[in-house]
């Protein structure tokens, strides 16, 4: 039976111990690393309470993880495409990502010490993790583009009597205004050579009474400043996924 077409609420010690069973090395970076020591000698009656809880969820029959479940593990640790997110608001910070791979989407959020899984079809992950970004209108605003070089000088070049503030002063307006979020997001996936990589991130800001916008440098030196809305994010990652090396 079909169990995590539905979100699962799991412990997130729990799913790094049944990690750590299935050999498959380091977690996915949402996930962290195991921070409880567990002696030698409790480690049997840990793996039993581990599969125990794990088969109460329907994620295991006896020892022995179900193949969905098995399968939502591999897709975070070796995914085709994911991308993930560390975001703080004034409810506080969570971490989730979404990961695609065997026609599969696995979607992960990581509050505190609960981890939320669910899966969907592989063409949900962009639909999917934006879903999981806090409902915030996008900023009404004209794309800014400039160069870390200009930006830096942005002071030097001012000319206070120019019509309408350079793209520069522009950036440096909505980076200095009130925010009521941020969410540092990354993009990643496996090349054709095998190998995982991801992106430098991207800051989605939520500013407060003007909206989302998306930040981001380019490997050439550029920074840009763009509306959040839906389409623009998606039109950004497609893009990133295109350019990593």
């Amino acid at each position: 039976m079909a169990v995590l077409h539905r979100p699962v609420v799991i412990r997130r010690e729990t799913l790094l111990r049944v990690w750590e069973l299935e050999g498959l090395g380091d977690t996915h970076p949402v996930i962290g690393a195991r921070t409880k020591y567990v002696p030698m000698g409790l480690t049997g009656e840990t793996n039993r309470e581990c599969f125990r809880v794990l088969e109460e969820l329907g994620l295991a029959e006896g020892e022995t993880p179900t193949r969905e479940f098995r399968v939502a593990l591999r897709v975070l640790n070796s995914p085709i495409r994911d991308l993930y997110c560390y975001s703080e608001t004034a409810r506080g910070k969570v971490r989730f990502a979404a990961a695609s791979g065997g026609g599969v989407t696995v979607g992960v959020q990581v509050d505190g010490d609960l981890v939320t899984l669910a899966t969907a079809g592989e063409n949900d992950l962009i639909d999917g993790f934006l879903s999981e970004l806090p409902e915030f209108r996008p900023a009404s605003i004209p794309p800014l583009h400039t160069t870390k070089q200009d930006f830096a000088q942005r002071d030097e070049n001012h000319d206070m009597f120019a019509a309408k503030q350079s793209p520069e002063k522009q950036l440096e307006d909505a980076m200095k205004a009130p925010r009521l979020g941020v969410h540092q997001v990354y993009v990643g996936g496996r090349m054709s050579d095998g190998r995982y990589r991801s992106s430098k991130p991207f800051t989605v800001i939520d500013i407060r009474d003007r909206g989302r916008v998306v930040t981001f440098a380019d490997p050439g030196g550029g920074l840009h400043c763009l509306p959040g809305d839906a389409g623009t994010l998606t039109k950004t990652f497609l893009a990133t996924w295109q350019s990593l090396p």
